[in-house]
């Protein structure tokens, strides 16, 4: 496993969230319902405490929280989690969108990979050389501090000069959080992300900036949430 690529819209709007507040909020709270249909109890649900955890990050009400959670339990409610694959020159790309019209965000998925060059891949071709994982971040001076944890992590990785990528199963990201927040130590971030197998490097800088554009158009559009790349690290400003 190797590589770390991935962009979210909560993540990326973060510094204009008051000029596209309700639309985050809606992106929140349909991340929510979604997971939560997984199983209401984030305890045991990795993916709703991950997804609940972001929307507190952001401030959404409590109310907001458990009624997204209540939501789930609504079998006429037609929200569900879709994803697409496609390429960029010889860049995987892996979009994942919450929607209520399928046939309405693949048609804008297309628009957006058309006008910038890409193409929609078939299912399963794209996927493949990602693996789902857990991640806790915490800060590098504490590094000696969970290495008693390692029957848990699968791997560290630095992600800046300050911050470590603590890599394990998505199945176990609960109990690694738990065990670390108990012994003390800050956590930085906690999310579940989709790891590239085979990273590569971009070195022309024009395709490098042409996928950031494709990234962050695909970010603009209503129904998707995050993109994953095997694009090896890029910076968004």
């Amino acid at each position: 496993m190797a590589g770390h690529s991935h962009w979210a819209q909560i993540k990326r709007k973060k510094a204009v969230f008051d000029a596209k507040k309700s639309q985050l909020i809606g992106k929140l709270v349909n991340a929510i319902t979604v997971a939560a249909r997984e199983g209401n109890n984030p305890e045991t649900n990795p993916k709703l405490r991950n997804a609940i955890e972001r929307a507190k990050e952001f401030k959404v009400p409590l109310e907001n929280i458990e009624r997204a959670i209540k939501k789930a339990e609504d079998k006429n409610l037609n929200l569900e989690e879709a994803w697409y694959e496609a390429y960029f020159e010889n860049i995987s790309l892996l979009i994942k969108a919450i929607t209520d019209n399928k046939n309405r965000t693949l048609n804008n998925v297309k628009s957006v990979l058309n006008k910038k060059g890409a193409k929609l891949a078939n299912p399963g071709s794209v996927r493949w050389s990602f693996e789902e994982k857990g991640v806790v971040e915490i800060y590098k001076k504490n590094e000696n501090d969970v290495l008693e944890f390692m029957d848990i992590i699968e791997d560290i990785k630095e992600k800046n000069k300050e911050i470590l990528m603590l890599i394990t199963s998505v199945k176990n990201l609960n109990e690694l959080k738990n065990k670390i927040s108990n012994k003390g130590i800050e956590i930085f971030d906690s999310y579940i992300e989709f790891f590239s197998i085979n990273p590569i490097e971009i070195k022309d800088q024009e395709i490098k900036e042409e996928l950031k554009n494709l990234i962050n158009e695909l970010l603009d559009l209503e129904d998707v949430d995050e993109v994953f790349t095997n694009a090896k690290a890029l910076t968004f400003n």
